[in-house]
């Protein structure tokens, strides 16, 4: 009778729901004591413990495995999306040596070791089943050292901090990236004839070897991982590109503007202004006059940015975050202040 109400327990899981990933994890220690656990994801499930979830009970228990959700130690849960990362927490009992057996009923899940750092992956439609050997604390709860659903921190061959969502900056890195987040991306190349804006035009796709850009934060860190081969620094546009930090006697071309505050200030002759390394300048004779601004397209965004004219001594030691910042939107001005979106009469936007 047991054995049938497994078989239809396992047919119920298989047709109730669209599975992503479900791991099976079962323990046997040193004494072949043992429990079996299970998590998993469905993209129909909502986000709370759905689909006959089991909270962990240690009445007797010897070995076993759980996670903390809400609050709640569940032995058997089911999320719309199980969290990358999850801590496995796992109670022992007298035996150091500690087996998980680990069966992949959908999906790729991985198990990670902390000790060491090893990664253990069972994939439902290649290696199901894996088992490993672990040396362990006895009669210990260990709360620390396994993850499930791992997935490893980004390589970053670039990265920066310290950003404010919705102001622009400068980039230009040696190497291509294909696949850039955190930020959208922009050309520019263009003002109108008063000299007071200057356009920006959205870039789709990757970012090209040596080639300066502005980028518009979308988080408060970028993280990149380099792929091709490397170049020099190039122009874009206006945009003159440096892989080196630049003195204020380097910023003294002829018309020369920094990026600064979502404005643009002219630099040239001024004192103690610098720019930073994988960063761009704007070269003020480069720029295309536009009688109209440029028209926006599918897949292509069109900003506008002011330009200040007059010298400005020592921009990059304003701190950015004590100030507001503009931003010019299909001809309406916009005022950043944190991560807050202002129009012009003050009403908070986003």
């Amino acid at each position: 009778m047991s054995s049938l109400m497994v078989l239809v327990s396992a047919c119920m899981f298989a047709a109730t729901h669209t599975w992503t990933n479900v791991l099976e994890i079962k323990l046997t220690d040193g004494n072949n004591d043992t429990y079996t656990s299970r998590f998993g994801e469905a993209s129909d499930l909502s986000n709370t413990a759905l689909w006959s979830p089991s909270a962990a009970t240690f009445e007797g228990a010897t070995v076993k495995a759980y996670v903390e959700y809400q609050g709640v130690n569940y032995e058997k849960l089911y999320l719309n999306d199980f969290a990358d990362n999850t801590p496995l927490i796992v109670k022992t009992y007298n035996s150091d040596q500690l087996t998980f057996n680990l069966k992949a009923l959908y999906g790729t899940v991985t198990l990670h070791d902390n000790a060491d750092g090893t990664d253990y992956t069972v994939d439902a439609a290649g290696t199901a089943t894996l088992s490993q050997t672990f040396t362990v604390a006895t009669n210990a709860t260990i709360a620390d050292r396994f993850v499930i659903f791992y997935v490893p921190a980004p390589t970053c061959d670039y990265s920066r901090e310290g950003l404010v969502v919705g102001r622009y900056y400068t980039i230009c890195l040696p190497y291509a990236v294909e696949n850039p987040a955190g930020a959208s991306f922009w050309n520019m190349s263009k003002r109108n004839a008063a000299g007071t804006l200057a356009y920006l035009e959205e870039v789709e796709g990757g970012l090209e070897a040596g080639k300066p850009y502005i980028f518009q934060a979308e988080a408060a860190s970028l993280c990149f991982e380099y792929s091709g081969e490397e170049a020099s620094a190039g122009t874009n546009g206006v945009l003159v590109g440096t892989f080196e930090p630049l003195t204020q006697t380097a910023l003294n071309a002829t018309n020369t503007f920094l990026l600064y505050n979502n404005e643009l200030y002219r630099v040239d002759g001024g004192s103690g202004n610098s720019l930073g390394a994988n960063r761009a300048y704007i070269n003020y004779n480069a720029f295309v006059v536009a009688n109209e601004a440029p028209q926006s397209a599918p897949g292509r965004r069109v900003r506008a940015v002011p330009m200040q004219a007059n010298g400005t001594t020592g921009i990059e030691n304003i701190k950015a975050s004590e100030a507001p910042a503009k931003m010019i939107i299909d001809g309406k001005m916009f005022i950043i202040r944190g991560e807050q979106m202002f129009d012009a009469t003050g009403r908070l936007v986003k």
